[in-house]
């Protein structure tokens, strides 16, 4: 361990007169590792050489983050947790590889997040205000937007999206390269294989609809006449009988000046995978 490191176990006051940083005795932290100010590390925690964790991040005992990782600040990252380790792909080759993890971020116990792939971009990222529950795995590749949340062991596939304020219920499994929209609710034990549109719930292997999130939406203070646009949507897509084109072409004609409406539009308009219906 560095000088460095020694000195900033003692818990001496840091400079501007912020908390100085916190390393129990038994955890191992390289001198290149960037910690600021704040940072608590636990009893048994091994952080890599490459990895950079924001001010005011508490990190408890047995965690193990590695690689090029970036931790932002305020996070909480629970006993068990593995970060940043290679990602569990055939065509990974040692290539330099990142995770990014944003701020004010709850990581739970024995949650795993690994880094990037060339063939991905060669970044996994999570965004700020996410939950993690405990032995949730998000794998290579991954875009979590902000305010999102794993339920226990959740599991996301390579390459998966999951989008602001969505919610992943327990034990639920998400496909490669799937797409899940932002204020979505796939419940929980879900076998996701296609892209769960915004605004909407979602369950079952392989899911079904189950109408607007509209709890969800009222908690995040949707207007009702909002909420009457998307519902007047939802039936036009997924309801009356078309099929996707020809229900997207009335919704353009029947529904208008809603954002949310043309961002659902969207939404189905570029999937990949194929929208669940």
């Amino acid at each position: 361990m560095s000088t460095v490191a020694r000195k900033k176990r003692r818990g001496r006051p840091g400079p501007r007169g912020k908390e100085s940083i916190h390393l129990h005795p038994t955890a191992i932290v390289p001198s290149t590792a960037q910690l600021g100010e704040g940072v608590t590390i636990g009893p048994w925690t091994v952080i890599g050489e490459q990895v950079s964790i924001g001010e005011g991040t508490s990190i408890g005992s047995h965690v193990v983050i590695d690689g090029w990782t970036e931790i932002g600040r305020g996070c909480r990252i629970f006993p068990h947790a593995v970060l940043g380790t290679e990602p569990q792909d055939l065509k990974f080759h040692g290539e330099k590889s990142h995770l990014f993890i944003g701020d004010h971020t709850v990581i739970r116990e024995f949650a795993t997040i690994n880094r990037g792939t060339a063939s991905g971009g060669g970044k996994t990222m999570v965004g700020n205000h996410t939950f993690v529950m405990a032995y949730a795995h998000v794998a290579h590749d991954c875009f979590l937007g902000d305010h999102v949340i794993l339920a226990n062991a959740a599991t996301l596939g390579g390459h998966v999206t999951i989008e602001d304020y969505a919610i992943v219920g327990g034990l639920c499994g998400v496909h490669q390269f799937c797409r899940i929209g932002k204020y979505s609710l796939v419940g929980g034990c879900s076998a996701v294989n296609q892209d769960i549109p915004p605004f909407i719930k979602a369950q079952g292997n392989r899911p079904d609809l189950y109408g607007l999130n509209s709890v969800g939406l009222k908690r995040h203070d949707f207007s009702k006449e909002t909420l009457q646009k998307l519902r007047r949507a939802y039936r036009l897509l997924f309801q009356s009988g078309l099929n996707t084109s020809e229900g997207m072409a009335r919704v353009e004609e029947e529904v208008r000046d809603c954002p949310e409406v043309t961002y659902l539009l969207q939404f189905i308009k570029f999937s990949q995978r194929g929208i669940t219906r």
